[in-house]
């Protein structure tokens, strides 16, 4: 049985009732607080590979929890990335490519960058008010 690993070095923060398993995680939430971008903090998982059955031997799926999902935004906090994350990332992107979702996904790994991806996000949002006027 493979045993599921812990994010390493990260400190947990619970904080506004939600256990956050890292600051980083908890910083962006209040960056997306504080911009007034509405994001849900690990609302679902994808299943990247269903599970099967090989030779008698029952393989578990392959899943993925994003850490926020936004309205047309996916966002990934990754201050250390473990081996296993590189793949399952690639998997990810290729479920919603498959999936034609229009979502753009972020992967941010420290401050700097999640202030950068909310300006982004939200000129993203004014340029596309804009064009609706």
């Amino acid at each position: 049985m493979v045993k599921k690993s812990k994010v390493r070095n990260a400190t947990k923060v619970e904080k506004y009732g939600i256990k956050f398993k890292s600051k980083l995680e908890c910083y962006t939430y209040e960056a997306f607080m504080n911009a007034g971008i509405p994001v849900k903090y690990e609302p679902k998982h994808f299943t990247l590979v269903p599970n099967f059955e090989y030779l008698g031997e029952k393989i578990r799926p392959i899943t993925y929890l994003p850490d926020f999902i936004g309205k047309n935004f996916i966002v990934e906090c990754k201050g250390l990335i473990t081996d296993s994350f590189p793949l399952r990332f690639k998997l990810f992107k290729r479920y919603l490519k498959q999936h034609r979702s229009n979502f753009k996904v972020y992967l941010v790994r420290n401050h700097a960058q999640v202030d950068e991806m909310i300006k982004e996000i939200i000129n993203n949002k004014q340029s596309t008010l804009c064009q609706n006027s």
